[in-house]
């Protein structure tokens, strides 16, 4: 099963990443909406309830590691990660309607242009929001590539998605206070259009292994070379590696031995093979013996390298 050690630490990294989305977001809500609400700006307050929303995200992302980290049960035999996969994609789709939206209140600014309130508090709203969405980003990468989080890469990719939104925002303010001229609608629509192009592709790498996609060349070989190691396995054919979420992959295969050998000291090896997958790949592998002549292989049986 997987292993629990590795489970307490993906729960503990996504639990403190949410706390961490949660305060930062809060944070960037209430500077942008007081600035919003004092100087009257429509285009900070709207970028404040963007930022509440996140916070949501956030919230949504604790959940996600809570519920996966429940162990098997009767119902749920190969136990519950694929919720953090189910949490990526609900980010990534909130993240493609954030997308879509913000193209059309885009489109609505190039053909009605809105006046910019601009201010020293603007600036500064602004400004801060940017940092803050920048350190989040920054954290949250670090963290999806220590614990391999596909949840938490998508918040990462959701908070540099608000720094190209905020940033826009106030590239527009500093623009239409130097020339007058706005360009918040255009410059809205080309950022826009890129999240909905890196959100759309962050959903179907959500989906993808939901459905069943192919294992990483690096754990197929990784199990060939275990199994490869010792002489009494002669071959092996029909390896098949099922995931299940983070921490959750199963496989199985048929390894072919000595018919002559002692079933008592295959037994062991097999056994050594299978605890050093799992050691080594954190696989359960579960593998099935096939007894043949030392002197010749069944034809209908090839094994893995001589398939490849």
């Amino acid at each position: 099963m997987a292993n629990t050690a590795e489970n307490k630490k993906r729960t503990r990294v996504g639990f403190w990443a949410g706390v961490m989305g949660i305060m930062t977001n809060l944070a960037a809500f209430i500077i942008k909406i007081i600035v919003g609400l004092l100087s009257g700006s429509v285009t900070v307050a709207a970028d404040a309830v963007n930022s509440l929303t996140d916070a949501g995200s956030s919230i949504l992302t604790m959940i996600g590691f809570k519920l996966s980290s429940k162990p098997a049960d009767r119902d749920h035999p190969y136990g519950h990660a694929r919720y953090e996969q189910i949490t990526a994609l609900i980010i990534s789709l909130i993240m493609l309607a954030v997308g879509v939206l913000f193209a059309k209140s885009s489109v609505e600014k190039i053909v009605r242009p809105v006046e910019l309130e601009i201010g020293p508090l603007t600036y500064f709203a602004l400004a801060a929001a940017i940092i803050l969405k920048i350190i989040q980003a920054a954290l949250n990468f670090i963290f999806s590539k220590k614990i391999d989080s596909q949840t938490l890469y998508a918040a990462a990719l959701d908070s540099r998605n608000d720094v190209l939104i905020t940033s826009t925002v106030l590239i527009s303010v500093i623009v239409m206070g130097q020339t007058g001229v706005n360009i918040d609608g255009w410059a809205g629509l080309v950022i826009s259009l890129f999240i909905v192009w890196s959100s759309a592709k962050l959903v179907k790498d959500a989906v993808s292994p939901m459905l069943g996609s192919a294992p990483s060349e690096n754990l197929v070989n990784g199990i060939a070379e275990i199994v490869r190691s010792r002489p009494e396995i002669l071959g092996y054919h029909d390896l098949i590696i099922h995931n299940y979420g983070a921490g959750a992959n199963f496989a199985s295969l048929h390894a072919e031995v000595d018919a002559h050998s002692e079933v008592a000291a295959i037994h062991e090896v097999i056994d050594s093979i299978e605890h050093e997958v799992e050691t080594k790949l954190g696989v359960t592998l579960t593998i099935h013996t096939d007894p043949v002549d030392s002197g010749g292989k069944d034809e209908n049986e090839k094994t893995e390298a001589e398939k490849t």
